[in-house]
């Protein structure tokens, strides 16, 4: 593999196009793509470098672990869902309602406070449309 310079080319943007610095004329465009930041003082860009291909071999090996992390984590959320809807299924069968056991499910994880304020929004709106 063929080595990568250290650091990408100095960007001169914030300079006057057309002008000439370290012998070298600026482009119109004000970037200098041939100034290589071997010996670059003062280069707000010298923090960027590019990667080795250790650092690519590292990160590639991160990137891996962490999307099969995801994966593993899915596959269990998977199987939790399934568990969860067997339940509802069972609950079904001896003759409790799955849709009423999800609102009371939702209800309890809700803080007390948001409850009683929804069930309140509720109420003035059943009363506004005659249903109370």
């Amino acid at each position: 593999m063929i080595d990568q310079p250290r650091a990408i080319a100095q960007c001169t943007w914030d300079r006057p196009a057309g002008r000439e610095e370290n012998g070298v004329e600026k482009a119109d465009h004000g970037f200098n793509w041939g100034e290589w930041a071997a010996n670059d003082a003062g280069n707000r860009f010298s923090n960027i470098y590019w990667s080795s291909p250790h650092m690519a071999d590292a990160t590639d090996d991160r990137l891996r672990l962490l999307i099969e992390r995801i994966e593993r984590l899915e596959e269990e959320k998977k199987g939790i869902a399934d568990d969860i809807r067997d339940v509802y299924a069972e609950a079904k069968a001896v003759g409790y309602d799955p849709k009423i056991m999800r609102q009371i499910v939702r209800l309890r994880k809700m803080d007390a406070n948001d409850r009683s304020e929804q069930e309140m929004i509720l109420d003035t709106y059943k009363n506004a449309l005659g249903m109370a």
